[in-house]
């Protein structure tokens, strides 16, 4: 119950900005204080929600820090949990820390893609949506990479080459499988003039083809030659998604047909066409790699640009007056948000805080 009461305390309170003039992104952080105090409170101060989160609880208490800043290099990530032990702060403050500046990320990535005042519509999207809202509690690393990589396609867009690249060095030394990611992400930009319909119909028609032929026998002729991968296959951590994991992705392949459909209609600006065809592209790769467990992890990286579509489609239709659809695509993307969150409650969809473990703060 507590995630949907924040979603739709967060949303309601982020439609308010319709009431003020366009703002700069500081005015935004400031506007929205009460979202980002409650986003740490519930991301910042779970406790064992994630698979992972004794593990990280290991690291900020500075064992196994080996592991993270010499076998895996990832020093950026080190330096942060570095702070935390030489602070002699307890590990959950590592938890909060990450989740603050994942929050401050997230405003920027909707800043940027829209006015302040469909900001509100975004939230609601990437929480119903993406997945990362949840998942962010599991892998710590990787959806802090994530949020900078988000970050990373809008500075594409705007064309700030410089801060792209920079941001893009500290990702990598966050989380090494964001190298994958990157040269992805420069061919999609070089592709930014494709993006008439036919070309996205088509990217997102391959997407879907190659979630239903990609199999444990095809990445088993690729992984061997990447190490680090390579013992995922033979201890059988690559399983194939079942049906029903794969349904969760497929329904909303009509809501990105209509998005495509319409584009047109939309009056995007440059920059603003330039996300759309990175979200289309970054939904597609989710689905093509979702078959395996493993490497659908690569999918992840594009998730909260992938929401962008999706949102630019609320927007046109709240703007032409078009109500039952608009109201239609809310139910659609809140009934299995709910679902997962209020009957099912497996995994980071479940909640816990370290608050209801209070022998543990000491």
């Amino acid at each position: 119950m507590i995630y949907i009461l924040y979603l739709f305390g967060s949303t309601l309170y982020l439609s308010t900005l319709s009431h003020y003039k366009q703002s700069g992104y500081l005015k935004l952080i400031g506007y929205s204080i009460p979202l980002i105090l409650f986003w740490c409170l519930i991301i910042g101060c779970q406790y064992g929600v994630g698979t992972d989160y004794f593990s990280y609880i290991d690291i900020f208490k500075g064992n196994n820090f080996d592991y993270i800043s010499g076998i895996r290099g990832e020093y950026v990530f080190s330096a942060i949990a570095g702070l935390v032990i030489k602070a002699g702060l307890h590990p959950q403050w590592g938890f909060i820390f990450i989740s603050l500046v994942e929050v401050l990320l997230l405003l920027y990535v909707m800043h940027f893609s829209v006015k302040n005042k469909y900001i509100y519509l975004f939230f609601f999207v990437f929480v119903c949506f993406s997945g990362s809202f949840h998942n962010q509690m599991n892998g710590l690393r990787q959806y802090l990479a994530i949020y900078m990589l988000s970050v990373v396609v809008c500075l594409l867009c705007r064309q700030k080459f410089f801060m792209a690249f920079f941001l893009s060095v500290i990702t990598f030394f966050i989380h090494k499988s964001s190298g994958i990611v990157l040269p992805v992400i420069l061919v999609i930009y070089a592709l930014k003039s494709k993006d008439s319909r036919k070309v996205l119909l088509t990217v997102l028609l391959v997407g879907v083809a190659l979630s239903m032929l990609l199999n444990n026998h095809i990445i088993g002729m690729i992984v061997p030659y990447f190490e680090r991968y390579s013992n995922y296959l033979k201890t059988g951590a690559m399983d194939d998604y079942g049906i029903v994991q794969k349904i969760t992705k497929y329904i909303y392949i009509p809501i990105y047909l209509s998005a495509i459909y319409k584009y047109p209609s939309f009056k995007l600006s440059e920059e603003q066409r330039r996300l759309f065809l990175f979200g289309v592209y970054g939904f597609a790769i989710k689905l093509s790699v979702m078959s395996i467990a493993t490497v659908s992890r690569i999918g992840l990286y594009l998730e909260i640009i992938s929401c962008i579509p999706l949102v630019y489609l609320m927007i046109y239709l709240y703007n032409k007056g078009r109500t039952k659809q608009y109201l239609i695509m809310l139910l659609y993307l809140l009934a299995p948000y709910a679902l997962k969150v209020l009957v099912m409650k497996t995994g980071e969809y479940g909640f816990d805080s370290i608050f209801f473990h209070w022998n543990q703060l000491q």
